[in-house]
Parts: structure tokens; sequence; C-alpha cells
């Protein structure tokens, strides 16, 4: 199984790091793909550019091996929408079985995502917990709710399952008010990142 972790990564962050080795772990993925979007659909305008976000990124995996980034929606450019990137993937891989992976205040969103009923199609949709987010209704019409993992390998897509695996708790937000603040971002980052933020003075 292929999982695919999306966002804006503005910037990348231990919180992303540790719960994308998490869920790799969790479900046995053969590959996490980190893929930052170009322009994200449901938020505002993003700090970093593209460069210096596929820049941070790929200084994280130095640290986080067993990740790979996928550039294929920088690349495409403009505004970002996941069902042509599952589209992609699924036309690249049509005899693996991918997993969406989002965050919980992401699934309380979900029905306003471009062609969200199509998701299923191609992927089984992998739901992570985050602290005072609650879903009223674990479920969509469109997915097979499951809470057995093993069940994801049995077929290529069209479940929905909620990680046991937290998304940690940390926003990139959050992150560049104390970079704006110079305050320690030990806890948030890794160091080779924290680095090139104070060199290139972004």
């Amino acid at each position: 199984m292929i999982g695919i972790y999306g966002g804006s990564f503005d910037p990348v962050h231990l919180g992303h790091l540790g719960t994308a080795i998490a869920i790799k772990n969790e479900l046995n993925l053969e590959k996490c793909l980190m893929m930052p979007c170009a322009t994200p659909a449901h938020k505002a305008g993003l700090h970093y550019s593209d460069s210096e976000r596929l820049d941070i990124l790929n200084l994280a995996i130095q640290d986080y091996s067993e990740l790979e980034i996928d550039k294929r929606e920088i690349a495409r450019g403009g505004d970002s929408f996941t069902i042509d990137t599952l589209k992609e993937c699924r036309q690249e891989s049509p005899d693996k079985t991918l997993c969406l992976i989002i965050g919980m205040d992401s699934f309380m969103q979900f029905k306003s995502w471009k062609c969200w009923q199509e998701f299923t199609n191609f992927v089984h949709l992998i739901v992570l917990a985050r602290p005072n987010y609650k879903a009223d209704n674990h479920s969509l019409t469109s997915f097979h709710t499951t809470s057995d993992k093993k069940h994801l390998t049995k077929q290529q897509h069209g479940l929905l399952y909620f990680a046991e695996c937290p998304l940690i708790d940390v926003s990139s937000s959050e992150i560049r008010g104390k970079i704006a603040a110079n305050k320690n971002l030990d806890d948030f980052l890794p160091k080779t990142i924290i680095n090139y933020i104070k060199n290139n003075d972004t």
C-alpha cells in the first residue's frame, strides 16, 4: 500500500513528520509520500514559496529516510485539487492500493472538496484523530467504514479507516509565529530546518 499525505507544509514540522512515520508503521505502508500542494483550495496564501517548501521537505527527509516527496502538485501549479492528483496516481499505479491520509479537521470539511464522491473509486480514506475535533457522523455514504486495518489490504479502494495514531497537534501557523518572535524551535522543527530558516531569513 502507498500512503499519500498531502498538505501545504508551510513549513513541514515535527508534527507532520512524526505523524507520517506513525501511520506508515501502523498500516505497514510500502511508501508514504509527502505531497505539498501548489495553491491550497481551502486555505489562504502561503508564507513560504514552492521552492522553499521543497527545500525544507528535502532537509526533513534526510532525517526521515522512510518518507518520500511527491512534487506533482507543485509541478502542475495552480489550485491543487486532490481528485486530479488521485486520478494521476491511480493511472500510474493501477495495481497498487492507495491510501489518502487526512486529519479529522479535513474530514469534517470533506464534502466541500471537489468531486469528493469520486474519491472512493481511487483510494482508501485514512483519517487521523486530532485533539478537540469530533466528527458528528463517522461515515461517508461513498465509503465503507472499517475498524480493521487488515481489510485495507484486501481491496484497492473504497474503505474509510480511522487511524489509531493521532495527528500531532502542532500547527504551521503557530511555528511561523515563533519564528517571527525568534523563539526556540527545537520542539517543533528538525535542526537542519531551523538552520535553513535562519540562514535564509525567510
